[in-house]
């Protein structure tokens, strides 16, 4: 199998589950994860990034999100989600500095980077175990010893929250191999 990178909805999904915070409900109708308010003219002005990321609606899985067909999701549109209003057969795959800086910079990413850190910090009361539980949750394996060295000193530096943006936005996560 070649490798190939996860769809923008599966990324997505599987930050959440990986925080403990993904709402496994079947059915029901779809969620906006965005703000709206009435435009100048028939478009209205959506607002994907005051949308709160810590409301019940942004843990629905990403089968439940209303998609705004001529606005696209900023967040997921750099993950090549495919355009809502056209038809799409076929994915695009592509890999980009915009994705990386996506899954560093997106609030959604960031918090969820946070409630990742406080699962963990409530398995695991050290470090060195905490960046082991973050591994285990995220890539399924634990860490080299020169992983788990370098970990260490990044966590040390600049707290668990972006170790775990990190792993978020690391290939072995990003990609199915």
């Amino acid at each position: 199998m070649n490798r190939g990178r996860l769809e923008a909805e599966s990324v997505r999904d599987a930050i959440l589950q990986i925080t403990g915070q993904l709402d496994l409900t079947l059915g029901g109708p779809s969620v906006k994860q965005f703000t709206l308010r009435p435009g100048v003219h028939v478009t209205p002005v959506v607002d994907y990034g005051a949308f709160d990321v810590d409301s019940s609606e942004s843990r629905r899985r990403s089968v439940y999100r209303f998609l705004f067909r001529t606005l696209p999701d900023p967040f997921m549109d750099s993950l090549d989600c495919p355009d809502a209003s056209q038809l799409a057969p076929v994915r695009g795959a592509s890999v980009t500095a915009l994705q990386a800086l996506s899954m560093l910079n997106n609030h959604f990413v960031v918090r969820q980077s946070e409630r990742f850190a406080e699962r963990v910090r409530g398995m695991r009361p050290d470090l060195r175990g905490q960046i082991a539980v973050v591994y285990q949750l995220a890539l399924g394996r634990s860490p080299s010893k020169e992983e788990a060295r370098d970990l260490l000193a990044y966590a040390k530096k600049h707290g668990l929250p972006n170790l775990c943006r990190l792993v978020f936005n690391s290939n072995e996560f990003m990609f199915l191999n």
